[in-house]
């Protein structure tokens, strides 16, 4: 009877113990499957709100999951919600010092905030953890905030030269050595971003304009303008590639070109005006 009851209770035990393993697992189910809700409504602006909802009840189920602070801190910083994302991060690197990407993240809202220098430390830390381009980027990125432009470029330099396909490192490449008036390497980077771009697109135009006046300031007015009639070709009406035009008839001394230039533009000026009787009198 004794051994009968004895079993009987080790049976209970087990039983008790595999009931509270079962609702754990199934706490951390649905967690799970709260947190893959919250990311794909993450993923639509629609749903944002829900996806930040949707993470929390995953949050009161799993408290102490740093992957899920570490979401929740993405979806506010999105929002523009930088404090509380801020303090969501540090939460997650509480629970897991060692994950990369919430450093990096943590850099990025530091950012937001407009706090640099802590946003500086906290991608070197990303990066000691896990050496990635995207790391490297974000920390020029932080540089040339900074005014230190050198070493953005010297940054974004080693990572364009593993991978000189890497349209974000290009593109930001080039805004920092247009910065530092590195003409002939904004040059470069234009070009290749140019050629990577769709025909005719926003940032075909775009990187056209800018390489357009980096020809100008290098005094290599051919290229200069045969850049901005390119532009012009395809945006006419352009009001952009109309000025440059005029700055490059200026500044290469051709003065009937630059008038009949600067009339074309009052002419783009006119008609960008709403008409006279839609007009606010002062």
């Amino acid at each position: 009877m004794k051994a009968r009851l004895k079993v009987f209770v080790l049976l209970v035990v087990f039983a008790l113990l595999m009931v509270g393993s079962t609702c754990d697992a199934r706490a951390d189910s649905r967690a799970k499957a709260l947190q893959k809700q919250a990311l794909s409504e993450y993923r639509n602006s629609k749903t944002r709100d829900l996806a930040l909802r949707h993470i929390n009840e995953a949050l009161k189920l799993e408290p102490d999951s740093a992957e899920f602070w570490q979401n929740k801190a993405l979806f506010l910083k999105v929002s523009d919600e930088g404090e509380t994302a801020l303090a969501c991060i540090r939460r997650s690197i509480e629970l897991d010092k060692k994950v990369d990407y919430s450093h990096a993240l943590k850099s990025e809202i530091l950012m937001s905030l407009n706090r640099s220098d802590e946003a500086l430390r906290a991608i070197n830390t990303a990066i000691s953890l896990k050496s990635r381009p995207e790391y490297s980027v974000l920390k020029a990125t932080i540089l040339s905030v900074q005014g230190k432009l050198d070493l953005a470029e010297k940054q974004l330099d080693a990572v364009i030269k593993l991978n000189s396909h890497d349209r974000i490192a290009r593109a930001r490449r080039a805004n920092v050595a247009k910065a530092a008036r590195h003409w002939s390497k904004a040059i470069d980077d234009y070009s290749w971003l140019i050629s990577a771009a769709p025909a005719k697109s926003v940032s075909y135009y775009d990187n056209l304009l800018d390489r357009s006046y980096a020809y100008l300031e290098l005094k290599q007015y051919d290229k200069a303008l045969a850049d901005c009639k390119a532009g012009l070709a395809g945006m006419p009406t352009a009001r952009q590639f109309n000025v440059a035009l005029v700055k490059i008839y200026e500044r290469s001394g051709n003065t009937s070109e630059a008038r009949r230039a600067r009339q074309a533009l009052e002419s783009v000026d006119d008609d960008l005006k709403p008409p006279k009787s839609y007009r606010f009198k002062d």
